[in-house]
């Protein structure tokens, strides 16, 4: 009988033992071979790993690591709406010694790419608040680069946060190139009175207080009536050089009422108390526009279409030639720009031409005007 179990002989359990570690091994083998295959038909898939994987230690340790967020930037540009009537004056510079360029006209929108700050500036009431405020020595820079505009003109600011524009005074001034008179606007009290009318706008701004019928007075009147051929035309009347033609009630479609010309409108204006830098005929649109810019507003005489008007001709009971137009008119002119111009219409207010329509009326009576100081 072989023996077995403990009491086998050395040799037999080594070799029992041997093979036991040889058939291990080959199950290690394969085990490893099946699991680098996948799980074994009908075991459950290994759920995946959920756990972060470890940051390094340079990552931990490193702030910088994880960028701060940056803090947002003031916008470039803003707008802002133009509000004062009936314009914002546009400087060549943040400063109300700065010449003027330009007039924004109230209720546009504008767009600004800049602000300043101008501490020894004359500070101006805001618009909307008519009180001295911490930003009434602020000025806006037009993003199209015509020039500034006061801030207490506009309704709008500049975003928070955004920088001050550089600026530093110019060695030379430049040359104003427009020109804005505030004078209050008035709509005349008769229907052909116009031209006392307008006078009586330009002598207000002056500081002087009067009404039509006063101005009239120094003008003069002649109230007698037109004559007309069978055509209706007028053939006799009174000579507006000299006197106001007609009744101040009356008009000139029904041939009753007229009005007057520059020479007895500049005599009232001085006998009122104002200077007259000149007045009558020939003074060209260059001379009004420059006595504008200057602060000296001008009746200047057009039609009240703003068109040249058809010039007809009657003959004064003096036997002088008269020149006149079925729509003649009178108007206060007020502001000047590059490219238009302002006027005191004493039938419609405020009105903004273009200068080429301006001359064009303005050469119907001849370019006649009275430029007041």
């Amino acid at each position: 009988m072989r023996p077995h179990g403990c009491n086998a002989p050395p040799g037999g359990n080594v070799l029992v033992a041997m093979r036991a570690l040889t058939s291990l091994a080959l199950a290690v083998v394969v085990a490893a071979a099946c699991g680098a295959q996948g799980p074994a038909a009908g075991a459950a898939p290994r759920p995946p790993s959920t756990a972060s994987p470890a940051a390094s230690p340079a990552a931990a340790a490193d702030p910088a690591a994880t960028p701060a967020p940056r803090p947002a930037q003031a916008p470039a540009r803003f707008t802002a709406t133009i509000a004062h009537a009936p314009g914002a004056r546009v400087r060549s510079g943040p400063g109300l010694d700065q010449p003027i360029l330009d007039i924004d006209r109230v209720g546009g929108t504008e767009t600004f790419d800049g602000w300043f700050r101008r501490e020894d500036d004359q500070p101006l009431p805001d618009e909307i608040t008519g009180r001295i405020e911490a930003w009434s020595r602020d000025w806006f820079h037009l993003a199209d680069g015509r020039g500034w505009v006061h801030s207490a003109s506009v309704r709008g600011s500049q975003p928070a946060g955004m920088p001050q524009r550089p600026w530093t005074p110019p060695a030379g001034a430049a040359s104003p190139k427009a020109g804005l008179i505030e004078i209050a606007p008035a709509i005349q009290a008769h229907p052909v009175t116009c031209e006392v009318a307008s006078l009586r706008m330009a002598l207000a701004g002056r500081g002087i207080a009067t009404d039509e019928l006063s101005l009239l007075a120094l003008t003069g009147d002649d109230r007698r009536a037109a004559e007309a051929d069978a055509a209706g035309d007028i053939q006799r009347w009174g000579d507006p050089n000299r006197t106001f033609v007609g009744d101040p009630d009356g008009h000139i479609s029904t041939h009753t009422g007229y009005g007057v010309y520059a020479g007895p409108i500049a005599e009232a204006a001085r006998r009122a108390g104002a200077s007259v830098v000149a007045g009558g005929t020939g003074i060209a649109p260059s001379t009004l526009y420059a006595a504008v810019i200057a602060g000296h507003p001008a009746v200047v005489w057009v039609t009240n279409d703003y068109r040249r008007g058809t010039v007809r001709t009657w003959q004064a009971w003096d036997g002088a030639t008269v020149r006149y137009t079925l729509n003649e008119h009178a108007v206060l002119l007020v502001g000047v720009t590059p490219s238009a111009v302002l006027i005191n219409d004493p039938m419609k207010g405020p009105v903004w031409l273009a200068r080429a329509d301006f001359e064009t009326t303005y050469e119907t009576f001849d370019d006649m005007a009275v430029i007041v100081r």
